[in-house]
């Protein structure tokens, strides 16, 4: 979800349109190979055990205390495979919130406290004693100067078939058709209304967000994840609290005390990790193994325990049969801007050595994600399938090819093989693809993705289906690792 643009939507007729010209005309390659057997690869108790661990550090914020610790363990863990593990700190403009608050008092004199969803992330700070004005409603070019500003930040309306226009095939092939109006709409995704620099130079102290949730859903909603730095503090408010601060508004002037404080160190260091899991030199280059390490719950980032497992796989079967090396990259600053923290495509510009080498990267993110989607109340349900999982693929039409053959000889269910949009790829792989490296990604997008709750979101999560995602993603690796079609290194 690297610098996320939301994707357009369509109308119906274009819709299945696309559907069907994406589904109708596929021409796939066969002969892919098999992922390796269960045997091979870990079992899913022990992977999940690594997700468990993830989980109980609590939110690893960029930076973080909880985060920095699971970035030991994971060094440790690659250590314990004979890997040899390098350290390379990166500038982190860090911030971490401590506590918030919101008190507001009606024009009768009396006072209230407002039960806050979240923080609005790397928002601003205040005093202890918060920062106190008059909340104004941000809608139809009010006069903020001096006033807390209140604001909507609605969703995007999305669904499954707006992926159409970008589908190389499906499993089943008839996915998009069978759920082309199935919802989508995501607030990590697709949330409008006015930025924070906006409100900012309009002359607002501060910021009070709207989110269009019930309670239970928008806490702990930890949004927009990558918001730069703007130094005006925010808020987020429920649908029920958002309605319950409009209508006293509506009764007449309103006060408002916003508090919000933080861990702050303009000038910190993060690590990325990297150990090289090396060939037999047969083919020239590496193939990139990547995620990231920070993330606020169990499904961000899990994607940590399938690196693990493939790394822990490799270095178990013969040299004989690893004709490329493997380049384990772990990165830490996926849940912060790009002006507060170094992302992989610049961290690799800043590392020729190591991006020189690279003629392929596998990216796994979000791996085991049921399906929670509004049920008839507005409130999440679990409908039993899993999260759809997006394969992206960019910058190599064989890989195209490969991954799509690979998906149709799979056992993964409601899954997408999806070329690039507007140059993204659908996550932490956007680094390598920017780059013009041949990329694929494993990845899925439910709305509890960034949701900080105090079990993680464990219960939303299939440890059979992850560890099946991730035997997918190690047969491919085998391939890519043989594969004499790839462009030579640098």
């Amino acid at each position: 979800m690297s610098d996320v643009q939301p994707l357009k939507s369509l109308n119906r007729r274009t819709l299945l349109a696309g559907s069907l010209a994406a589904l109708g005309a596929l021409a796939l390659p066969r002969g892919a190979a098999a992922a390796p057997p269960g045997p091979d690869l870990l079992d899913a108790e022990t992977m999940w055990r690594w997700v468990e661990r993830m989980a109980a550090c609590g939110p690893r914020f960029t930076g973080s205390p909880a985060h920095r610790r699971w970035i030991d363990s994971l060094a440790a863990e690659l250590a314990s495979f004979g890997l040899e593990v390098e350290r390379f700190p990166t500038p982190l403009k860090y911030w971490n919130a401590r506590d918030w608050s919101l008190t507001v008092t009606e024009a009768t004199g009396e006072t209230h406290r407002i039960p806050v969803a979240y923080y609005w992330p790397y928002s601003g700070t205040t005093p202890a004693e918060g920062i106190t004005g008059l909340v104004a409603d941000a809608a139809g070019g009010a006069d903020l100067t001096g006033r807390i500003a209140m604001v909507d930040r609605p969703v995007t309306k999305l669904v499954a078939g707006v992926f159409a226009p970008v589908t190389v095939t499906a499993r089943p092939r008839t996915l998009l058709l069978d759920s082309a109006f199935e919802d989508i709409s995501r607030l990590w995704l697709g949330a409008t209304g006015e930025k924070l620099s906006a409100l900012r130079e309009r002359g607002a102290l501060a910021a009070i967000s709207i989110l269009p949730f019930a309670p239970e859903d928008a806490r702990g909603q930890y949004t927009p994840h990558q918001q730069p730095q703007d130094g005006l503090p925010g808020l987020h408010l429920d649908r029920e609290q958002g309605a319950r601060l409009r209508a006293m508004l509506a009764r007449g002037p309103v006060t408002a005390t916003l508090t919000l404080t933080a861990d702050t160190d303009p000038f910190a260091t993060i690590d990325y990790l990297v150990a090289t899991v090396p060939g037999n030199g047969n083919k020239p280059g590496a193939v990139l193994l990547m995620t990231h390490t920070d993330g606020q719950n169990a499904i961000e980032e899990n994607g940590a325990a399938a690196v693990l497992a493939m790394a822990d796989y490799f270095t178990k079967i013969p040299v004989g049969h690893r004709d490329r090396d493997i380049c384990v990259v772990f990165s830490p600053t996926h849940m912060t801007s790009s002006s507060s923290g170094v992302h992989p495509d610049r961290w690799l510009e800043q590392h020729p050595e190591i991006r020189d080498r690279i003629v392929a990267a596998v990216v796994p993110e979000h791996l085991g994600a049921l399906q929670w989607d509004s049920g008839a109340d507005g409130s999440w349900q679990a409908t039993g399938a899993p999260e759809m999982l997006v394969l992206g693929v960019g910058n190599n039409e064989q890989l195209t090819g490969t991954v799509a053959a690979a998906l149709d000889s799979s056992d993964l269910d409601r899954t997408i093989v999806a070329r690039p949009y507007t140059n993204n790829l659908y996550g932490e792989a956007t680094g390598p693809f920017r780059l013009g490296i041949p990329t694929v990604t494993a990845i899925a997008g439910p709305n509890y993705l960034i949701r900080v709750s105090p079990g993680g979101e464990l219960d939303r999560l299939d440890p059979v289906l992850a560890h099946r995602q991730t035997r997918f993603l190690t047969g491919l690796t085998e391939q890519l690792l043989r594969a004499p079609w790839l462009p030579g290194p640098r």
